[in-house]
Parts: structure tokens; C-alpha cells; sequence
């Protein structure tokens, strides 16, 4: 390898974790909902988000292990799942899960790998590896160069735990409507699956394997390279696009790999000239709000870090609850 190939490697390296960093600060926004890190969940409680971590199993460390937020809707409901984008944790959706909650929903953001170099750029132009990267950071099978997470802190092993843990400390949040004993011990069919970034694209490749009631994927997927797009996708799945919603905006830097995404899931065809400021009213939504640069852009669609009325109410709110009136 050349000097000049690898300088530009470490510059390519160095960029990509600048673009992470940046991510992480802009969804860092302390926000109005309350919260209690109290280690059990009292039954009725009424305080807001409940934090928790996952307790360790047979002596294998859970890592990484930020909080996870959860709450139990008055009655049996969806679970609305959310997974954060890329160096992001759960406490930093609180506004969007709380609205969730609003709209009848239980809750629950989870914590999982998704530290380090994101996706997008661990992939680029090579179809297998995105496949191979999600299902690794799933369920802890077929490690390799691109993702090495084992099985204790999959998203499917943290998934079970964490409602094993809610159903234990609080029996009437109805938490155990959502196992099962086979399909991996996680009843799919009462589940709506949603993230940012990362996230979403791990909820999409998720639902292509089970059936699930919905999808809200937020600045997401990043799984299509120009005419490349991770190989999972090159077939039907188990969640049909009539269940998919996908929210952007379109200063978003990865605006073009998001949208071909959307296409290859077929979802739709993303229209950027009749973007609003808040839209509604289709599979795939596009937001013309300028809220920052690119990399903001990016960042700020669902974050709590996103744009803000002068009353303090997340500008986005409107399109948040329409997408999750559509898979309730």
C-alpha cells in the first residue's frame, strides 16, 4: 500500500469520526420529560420515562450498557421499540418516546453496539457487509471483520432481557405480552420497530426477517451506495412496505442513500419538490425545514435535539404522530 493511499485512509478514518462526534453532540439536548433512575419501576408511575440498565448475565458483560427508557401504556398496546442512531443512547429520544407514549403506545429504547464507525461508512459500495454487519449486531451470529458483537449483547439478547427485567419489576406494565416462547422469544406481531440513522436501518433489516406491525425509520436507511444496496434487500420481506414509513430531510447529507433505500424497499418514490415543512400523508416523508448543515440535517429529525416552535414543542411533532397513527 502506498503512503498516499494510506494517508488518505487515516483522513478518510479521521473524517468519519468527526461526522460521529458531531452526531453524538448535536443529540446530546437535555429535554422537558422527566425521568426516574430509580432501580425498579414502581407500578403507576406517573414520573415519565423509567431508566434502567440491564443487570449482567452468567458473568458476561454487557458492553456497552448506557440506560435504557422504558413506560408501561394504561392499557395492552403496540410496543413501540426504538434504537438510536450510530454513538447515540436512548435518553437521547426522549420527546419522540414520550410522544409515542401520548399516542398509546408502551416504550421502550434500547441501548445496543452501535459505537464506533457508523454503517454507512463501514459499508460504502459492499452489499454483503451491511447484511452481514446487521445480523451480527442482531442476534451476536457470524462475526467478522465488519461487526463482532457476540450473542449477550445482541439486540435480540438485550431485547429479551430488558422486557424480562420490566415484566420483574413491574408485572402490571403488561411486559409479557410481547414474549413468546418460539420466534426467538419475542411475539414480533405486537411490536412497531423504529430508529434513527443506525437504527433504522437495523428496524428495516429486522423487520425484513419477522413480521412486524410497523416501521418508522428516521434519516434512514443508509443502505443504498448509488446503484449497490445491501444484499438483504434484493428480495421481499417479511413486513410488507404497506407497514414502512420513513421520515427525512432533504439537507440531509446522506439524503440520496436514504431515498434510493426507501425505493429498493419499495416504499415509494420520494418526491423533493413537494418536501414540507412538516409533512404527512405518505410512505415517504421529506422535510424542507433548513435545520443546520448537512450533518445536522442528518441528525435532527427525531433526535432532541431537533428544531423547536417558540413554545418549545419539537417542530417534527405533527409528522411523528401521524407515522405512528399509521402503524398503531
Amino acid at each position: 500500500m502506498s503512503q498516499v493511499t494510506r494517508r488518505r485512509g487515516r483522513r478518510a478514518a479521521v473524517v468519519a469520526l468527526a461526522l460521529t462526534a458531531m452526531l453524538v453532540a448535536m443529540l446530546a439536548v437535555p429535554t422537558s420529560a422527566t425521568a426516574s433512575d430509580s432501580p425498579g419501576l414502581p407500578d403507576g408511575s406517573t414520573t415519565g420515562l423509567v431508566r434502567f440498565r440491564l443487570p449482567s448475565l452468567n458473568r458476561l458483560r454487557l458492553d456497552p450498557n448506557a440506560l435504557n427508557v422504558a413506560r408501561a401504556a394504561a392499557k395492552p398496546s403496540p410496543l413501540l421499540l426504538f434504537l438510536p442512531a450510530t454513538g447515540a443512547v436512548p435518553e437521547n429520544y426522549q420527546d419522540f418516546l414520550m410522544t409515542a407514549y401520548s399516542s398509546g403506545y408502551s416504550v421502550l429504547g434500547l441501548d445496543y453496539w452501535n459505537r464506533g464507525k457508523s454503517v454507512a461508512s463501514t459499508c460504502g459500495a459492499n452489499a454483503e457487509c451491511y447484511t452481514r454487519l446487521q445480523q451480527n449486531r442482531f442476534n451476536g451470529s457470524d462475526p467478522s471483520r465488519f461487526s463482532r458483537v457476540d450473542e449477550a449483547n445482541s439486540i435480540l439478547h438485550r431485547l429479551r432481557a430488558a422486557l424480562d427485567y420490566l415484566n420483574h419489576n413491574n408485572p402490571h406494565g403488561g411486559w409479557n405480552r410481547y414474549l413468546a416462547k418460539g420466534s426467538q422469544g419475542i411475539r414480533w406481531s405486537r411490536i412497531v420497530l423504529a430508529g434513527h440513522s443506525q437504527g433504522g436501518g437495523e428496524s428495516a433489516f429486522i423487520s425484513h426477517f419477522h413480521s412486524v406491525k410497523g416501521v418508522l425509520m428516521f434519516s434512514s436507511p443508509v443502505e443504498t451506495y448509488k446503484d449497490i444496496s445491501a444484499s438483504w434487500m434484493e428480495k421481499p420481506g417479511q413486513t410488507p412496505p404497506s407497514r414502512m414509513y420513513g421520515f427525512d430531510n432533504t439537507g440531509d447529507m446522506y439524503y440520496a442513500r436514504i431515498v434510493g433505500s426507501w425505493a429498493k424497499l419499495g416504499m415509494g418514490t420520494a418526491n423533493e419538490a413537494g418536501a414540507t415543512k412538516a409533512p404527512t400523508g405518505s410512505h415517504v416523508l421529506l422535510s424542507s425545514l433548513y435545520v443546520g448543515n448537512s450533518g445536522e440535517a442528518h441528525g435532527r429529525t427525531v433526535s432532541d435535539g431537533t428544531a423547536r416552535n417558540p413554545d418549545g414543542a419539537p417542530v417534527y411533532e405533527p409528522v411523528w404522530k401521524w407515522m405512528l397513527a399509521q402503524v398503531r
